[in-house]
């Protein structure tokens, strides 16, 4: 508000009851295909800084168009007078009730339309009046026929003058609507909102509930298949960095550090130990940070949407109270070898530990001999040293830097681990208060009107207090970067290598700035087209010509990105055998433009892209349409533009075939022209090994403490060391019972007492074909998925090792009549995505349907599918691609698979230094299980010199390589019927036509061998599977050792143990799930990632193997550190015990662990796809209704005993091993500190090698 207390954004007066019904305002902003599907699977794709979930990638899904509409009533009340949110909340956490009525209930008496027309009826009803109400009656009478007639649904030529569903939007009185519309690309409505108070703007999501109801309100999601999407809500920040210190990562993660109404350390942490949410998190873009939540239940829903208004707007961290929460999250001086309190040396007294640390660094001073020895410590301080020690991570990060030299994209969000330990708190606390404000805030929400009323209303209590903050916007404003370069940048850095590496293994990225303003949503869409012309598939000009020239292992860049105000695009190759190698990669990169700009596309080129583009616009997906919805509108939204533009497609697709079909391939070759190769706004940037660099950059960090400390007057010193005690003791306190019970909770009556299940239909001999045909019916908007799985048992176990190379070329090569990229072109068009992938699981034995035990690991099936999708009147043609991959794909294609191999290698050493932890447990649990010592052989560590063999073998003998492809595909292809299986997934008119055109593919298509028929496939539920026996032998060899290092170049480490906890046939109670939960989101979260500064760590348990784990992701402390703490994860829940966190009188703790573990059992909605494929899963792998019922109903009767015997079996587990990821200069630094021996293996480097022998 002004001084004379006018509002500048005002509207117009408030209204008791707003019917919102706009029309959609005209706009040029520009479209931002808001699913990540858009891209390749195989690009890698720029991503935000991340908060908690460092285990697993989160990907946002693709995800359904469902519903929820009533028509209804739009409220009332004006909630701009509450000043204290706590006034308006119920104790749990979410609405009482009092103040949101999630049924419209009217609070004032002011007479309604239909109270007005009954009153007027009644005065024309009088004697001298009724002649005219004769005459009024009559024309009322008539008016309704004609409203009748005109807006009957029966009567198709008026079918479209009824309004669309969802017609009216939620309206609110501390709200002006700026924009309503009923958006057809996802059967929803979509209102724009802006806040009367503080100008804040707010987006709802609203699906059709003619289609299906959004959410759902009462459970977890269990009891049956259930499509209904998840209930979405988010806040988002703009948040401009001023410097690379990290600032607006180190808030992400502080501001969920507690808050004014939720005062505990850590409520995000609660939150995760026992909530039912579907997606909870935040994310660090380079201009702006995203806190999204998910749901399905409506009541956890209102829960986490308060955690996190209150998080946002009253932070402990920025308030005295919150000191210690930047020291936790950012950064901190810890003392190397403090005690677990944080004091130093014996009685509190300062060791001499100094003295080495300044020989270490040659920085002695005799002022500083008799002070502690400091590291720094901090959870995104360990992040961040992470990323950066991702070879692909940093040259994305530093070519940004250089690309935009003069707008804030030039620093890193996410913090770069030299800069971060710069941050002072009063620039912390001052970058919160400039903005995180409501002003410069963006809110949504995915729901029913009632979730709207109650999300708008909810953020109107938080935000009406602080009024309006125009600075808040305009300080967070981002500026365009202009073209200022004369001439391309070019640059070189270094970069960690491996061990062994030398002096090979260069890389090159090409990056250029696309835009300088905004572009239209037709020519938005048309990059997108373009990106995927030149990259989109192995056989794309660009992909094709990179990976055919042999220069390098696999190409880098992820071309496209344009979540940001300004696009860029990047190419180029990792993996670079020598320098000169570089200059002839840039050479071909941009010959490679020329020649595309002078020959263009073909018509099949075009046509694929575009119906891929099309296909995956189209497509229904799971659960988080919402959260997708979200992120895609901020990619515009964030910039001041409509959230609207960015998401809608349908008419930038018309304008974009409509100047196809003008112009053809002119149009992209105009856009490499002048955006590519006119463009001198570029970066090339080459990053060189060093092996040097690691050790170099530990002195250097040695080097600014040492210097830091040395300016340190004692005072100060001893302040930190204070500080260190004080923050250790914090974390150890436990919280009082007033503090706990501040956190919302649920009860168990919340969730659902029965499992999720997916409709399926098994069918035998299937048309009398031999082949077993599985349905599934649900609703896929007219798409059909179909699966085709064939047992692949009969290959040699010497052989399997070759199988993934008959993989890639069913997925890459071309047939007899088709080239490679003809005939990728041709699925592209008919479809919307054919691959073919491996897969090896297990199964339980016969009679086991319904038990929960250990398996022995031995009943294996090995299956070969090929998956696919398209729309119903191209499931002949789907059909028919499937004959050719199955039948008719070339084998011989050295090139192509030379390339794929050679891709997927260096993937997977380059997923070993940023996904050490991933290995470290497949490497750990293939020492206990036949069935995972398989997949660490296919998919660990243990593929990389398999995969290297495989190279060396296509080179060998190319023509004997050939034959042992086509004699396994022959094979495959003539085993039994019995063996192979049909999966469909969609509607019922779906699955019918699909059934029709599958008997003839089944029974006339596939090749049946009459004169030597294969014999019948095994039941493996019965019989081991034939790999097991050499598998066992290979066993024993290869796993000599039990405690085993993997060296790599990194600045962080991946720490795994584990153990056998059960023994093969021993029942395993569904509460093993429970309390392995209550570790990973108590003790792990805790200590070592809370007090000693690991992004994560966790405990899992496989009821499937009957071994547990404890892992850490992107720890900054030394190995030994680490396994000390693990050693007492066990201890730690028997003391809970002791203590009476946990007792049978006060169950609490455990209500809370089974609610999360619930929570992650039941999951999202799964997109139709996911549930088919989920439904067939559980059907191979012999798991009943029983079992899954009888799971759920052990975690729902969790008791203390439960969590004492799991704490016991830790303490005692068997064949205890150790598999750790980490640098070698941390596994000599253990060693030297314990003398502990791991067997540390170094991954040889096959450019050296090839070096050499030239």
């Amino acid at each position: 508000n002004d001084n004379n207390g006018n509002n500048p954004i005002a509207s117009p007066p408030k209204s008791d009851i707003i019917m919102a019904d706009f029309e959609s305002i005209p706009g040029s902003s520009p479209l931002n295909a808001a699913v990540d599907k858009k891209k390749k699977k195989s690009k890698k794709k720029k991503l935000p800084n991340d908060l908690h979930f460092a285990e697993e990638d989160v990907e946002t899904q693709s995800l359904a168009s469902t519903s929820s509409h009533r028509r209804a009533a739009l409220e009332i009340g004006n909630h701009d007078n509450h000043n204290d949110s706590d006034s308006c909340e119920g104790s749990d956490g979410y609405s009482d009730g009092s103040d949101d009525e999630e049924e419209y209930e009217l609070t004032d008496h002011t007479p309604t339309f239909q109270q007005r027309s009954f009153f007027l009826a009644c005065r024309l009803w009088r004697p001298k009046e009724r002649l005219r109400c004769t005459i009024l009656l009559t024309l009322i009478f008539l008016t309704i026929c004609t409203v009748y007639y005109f807006n009957d649904g029966s009567n198709p030529s008026n079918a479209l003058r009824r309004p669309p569903p969802g017609a009216v939007g939620v309206g609110h009185a501390s709200y002006d609507t700026i924009e309503s519309t009923f958006v057809e690309e996802y059967d929803a409505r979509l209102t724009l909102y802006r806040h009367r108070s503080t100008g804040a703007e707010f987006l709802a999501y609203v699906p059709d509930s003619t289609r299906e109801v959004l959410g759902n309100n009462n459970n977890s999601g269990g009891g049956g298949y259930d499509p209904k999407p998840d209930k979405v809500f988010g806040i988002a920040f703009r948040t401009k960095p001023e410097s690379s210190t990290g600032v607006p990562h180190i808030l992400e993660h502080s501001v969920l550090c507690g808050s004014r109404k939720y005062p505990s350390r850590d409520p995000f942490a609660y939150l995760l130990k026992g909530s039912l949410q579907t997606f909870l998190n935040a994310f660090t873009y380079p201009d702006r940070t995203v806190y999204p939540v998910a749901s399905r239940n409506r009541a956890d829903f209102y829960n986490l949407m308060d955690v996190y208004l209150d998080a946002v707007f009253h932070p402990r961290a920025v308030e005295e109270e919150g000191w210690w929460v930047l020291r936790q999250e950012g950064w901190r001086y810890d003392v190397v070898g403090a005690n677990d309190d944080g004091t130093v040396g014996d009685d509190n007294e300062i060791d001499g530990g100094g003295e080495r640390a300044l020989a270490d660094v040659n920085y002695a001073l005799d002022s500083m001999i008799n002070r502690a020895e400091f590291e720094y410590k901090g959870v995104v301080f360990s992040e961040m040293k992470g990323a950066y020690s991702d070879p692909e991570g940093l040259i994305e990060r530093i070519s940004q830097t250089l690309l935009f030299p003069d707008n804030s994209y030039r620093f890193d969000s996410g913090g770069d681990p030299a800069v971060i330990p710069t941050l002072t708190r009063e620039e912390f606390v001052s970058f919160y208060k400039k903005y995180y404000h409501p002003t410069n805030s963006r809110l949504f929400v995915a729901g029913d009107e009632s979730d709207v009323y109650h999300a708008l209303s909810q953020a109107d209590r938080y935000m009406s207090p602080m009024g309006y903050n125009p600075d808040s916007r305009k300080d967070s404003a981002i500026t365009y970067q202009k073209r200022t370069f004369h001439k391309p940048v070019f640059e070189r850095r270094p970069y960690a290598a491996a061990p062994g590496e030398g002096d090979s293994g260069f890389m090159l990225c090409i990056t250029w700035l696309l835009n300088t303003q905004p572009t239209t949503s037709m020519m938005q869409l048309a990059w997108i087209v373009l990106d995927s012309l030149l990259l989109g598939k192995p056989s794309s000009p660009l992909t094709k010509a990179l990976e055919d020239s042999n220069l390098g292992e696999s190409v880098i860049g992820g071309g496209l990105d344009d979540s940001l105000l300004q696009s860029t695009f990047s190419i180029g190759m990792k993996g670079l055998k020598k320098r000169e190698d570089v200059n002839a990669l840039e050479v071909l990169i941009m010959e490679t433009l020329h020649k595309l700009d002078s020959d263009g596309f073909s018509e099949d080129d075009i046509a694929s892209s575009m119906n891929t583009i099309e296909f995956s616009l189209r497509e229904g997906g799971g659960g988080l349409r919402g959260m997708e919805i979200f992120l895609g509108a901020l990619a515009q939204w964030n910039y001041d533009q409509s959230p609207r533009e960015a998401i809608i497609y349908e008419d930038a697709l018309k304008m974009l075939k409509e100047e196809i079909d003008r112009t053809g391939s002119n149009l992209f070759q105009q856009m490499i022209r002048e955006t590519l190769i006119s463009n001198n706004h570029r970066v090339s940037l080459e990053l060189y090994p060093s092996a040097n660099l690691e050790e170099e950059q530990l002195q250097d960090q040695k080097i600014q403490i040492a210097t830091a400390q040395s300016r340190m007057s004692d005072k100060e010193y001893q302040n930190i060391i204070d500080e260190g005690i004080k923050l250790k003791k914090l974390q150890a306190m436990e919280e009082s019972p007033e503090v706990i019970a501040s956190n919302p909770s649920l009860s168990i009556s919340d969730i659902d007492t029965a499992p999720v299940e997916y409709p399926i239909h098994v069918e035998d001999n299937f048309a009398k074909s031999g082949i077993q045909l599985v349905l599934h019916e649900v609703e896929s908007d007219g798409i059909a998925y179909v699966d085709f799985g064939l047992d692949v048992s009969m290959i040699p176990y010497d052989e399997i090792s070759l199988l993934n190379s008959l993989v890639a070329l069913l997925n890459e090569a071309g047939t007899s009549e088709m080239n490679d990229a003809e005939f990728r072109n041709y699925i592209g068009k008919v479809t919307g995505g054919v691959s073919a992938n491996l897969q090896v699981m297990s199964t339980k034995p016969a009679g086991w349907d319904d038990e929960n035990k250990v398996l022995p690991g031995v009943n294996i099936l090995s299956m070969l599918f090929i998956r696919g999708k398209c729309t119903t009147d191209k499931i002949p043609d789907l059909f028919d691609v499937f004959e050719k991959v199955l039948l008719d794909v070339n084998l011989d294609s050295k090139d192509i698979l030379r390339n794929s191999l050679r891709a997927d290698l260096s993937g997977r050493k380059s997923s070993l230094t940023n996904r050490g932890h991933s290995f470290a447990d497949t490497r750990l649990r293939g020492r206990y299980s036949v069935r995972n010592f398989l997949g660490e052989k296919m998919q660990g560590y243990s593929s990389l010199d398999s995969s290297a063999a495989v190279l060396e073998a296509v080179d060998a003998d190319w023509a004997q390589f050939v034959l042992r492809l086509d004699r396994m595909r022959k094979a495959i292809i003539n085993g039994n019927r019995n063996g192979m299986i049909l999966n469909l997934t969609g509607d019922k008119y779906v699955l019918d036509a699909a059934m029709e055109v599958a008997e003839d593919f089944l029974v006339n298509k596939l090749p049946v061998d009459l004169g030597n028929p294969a014999p019948p496939t095994p039941d493996f539920r019965s019989t081991e599977h034939p790999w097991v026996a050499p598998a066992q032998d290979e066993m024993s060899r290869a796993f000599s050792s039990q405690d085993e290092g993997i060296a790599v170049p990194t600045q962080v480490a991946y720490v795994g143990e584990g153990g056998r906890m059960y023994d093969v046939g021993e029942n395993v109670s569904g509460s093993s799930s429970v309390v392995s939960h209550y570790l990973s989101t108590g003790y792990m979260w805790d200590v070592i990632r809370a007090k000693n500064g690991a992004y994560g760590a966790y405990s899992k348990f496989s009821s499937t193997d009957g071994v547990g784990t404890f892992l850490t992701y992107r720890d900054p402390n030394t190995p030994d550190t680490t396994l000390g703490l693990f050693n007492g994860a066990a201890q730690s829940v028997l003391d809970d015990v002791e203590s009476s966190a946990l007792t049978r009188d006060n169950n609490a703790a455990i209500t809370t662990a089974i609610i999360g573990t619930i929570g992650g059992l039941d999951g999202s909605a799964k997109s139709p796809q996911a549930a088919g494929w989920e439904a067939l899963i559980r059907h191979l792998y012999g798991e009943s209704t029983i079992s899954r019922q009888r799971h759920r109903n052990e975690i729902l009767k969790t008791t203390v005993d439960d969590f004492i015997d799991y704490a016991q079996r830790i303490k005692s587990w068997r064949e205890q091993s150790i598999a750790i990821v980490a640098s070698l200069s941390a596994f000599n630094e253990m060693q030297s500190r314990t003398g502990h021996e791991l067997s540390v293996l170094v991954q040889a480097n096959a450019n050296q090698e090839e070096d050499d022998s030239e």
